[in-house]
């Protein structure tokens, strides 16, 4: 019988101190999200495993898209995810159980879509790679931000991707939080809990990186992410 809520897990890794409340509402949330509503295999092709292995570098910023949860139909995007490769078929990222590695086995057989991108050829660049790669392994085992506020204490996928090149001295030319908006807007992110007004996955293909690897099933036309449905 198909079940919903197959990938749910109960999360337990909090900041200290946090309020019992915010922890049942943080996992209510994590549950709805995490849903899926598409029951099939997840669309990412041998031959995509094939080329992401010859073209795979280490500090490459990778996006992933899980189309089959209610998050994906929530975000509307062919990218959904963002997570950084620190070699030997390896990935940092940070979920709701909070900051882990995941292996390239987990995202080909978990994922549907697949962006590379690569911080181009400047000055210091193996320096900054290699200070990019040392931060967020550092983050291993922290909470995930929940709050959607700045600080070194946890992390949503995108701020521990963002502000690692920050910290490595690499300008992606993306802010990680955005300034407060007014009106509608302002009430939309309100009730998103502050989730709105945060980078998401797709910006970081606005951001100054070289782009190095589309799955089969992407296009991109003027850094519009386009999801090619068969």
């Amino acid at each position: 019988m198909f079940n919903p809520f197959s990938k749910y897990n109960v999360i337990k890794n909090f900041p200290r101190n946090y309020p019992l409340h915010r922890k049942v509402k943080d996992n209510i949330t994590f549950l709805l999200s995490c849903a899926i509503v598409h029951s099939r295999k997840n669309l990412l092709s041998q031959q995509d495993l094939k080329r992401v292995k010859r073209v795979l570098k280490k500090g490459d910023v990778v996006l992933l898209g899980n189309l089959k949860t209610v998050l994906s139909t929530i975000i509307d995007e062919p990218v959904t995810h963002s997570c950084l490769y620190v070699g030997k078929n390896k990935f940092i990222h940070s979920i709701a159980a909070g900051v882990q590695y995941m292996s390239i086995y987990h995202v080909f057989t978990e994922y549907d879509t697949l962006v590379i991108l690569r911080i181009p050829k400047v000055k210091h660049r193996r320096s900054i790679i290699k200070k990019l790669v040392r931060y967020v392994k550092t983050q291993f085992g922290k909470p995930y931000d929940f709050d959607f506020v700045k600080g070194p204490t946890a992390f949503f996928c995108t701020e521990l991707v963002n502000e690692g090149l920050k910290h490595a001295g690499y300008k992606s030319g993306l802010k990680t939080f955005k300034r407060p908006k007014k009106g509608v807007k302002k009430i939309e992110s309100l009730l998103s809990d502050g989730a709105a007004d945060v980078l998401h996955p797709n910006s970081f293909l606005k951001g100054r990186f070289d782009l190095v690897f589309l799955s089969h099933n992407l296009r991109l036309e003027d850094k519009k992410l386009t999801f090619i449905k068969k």
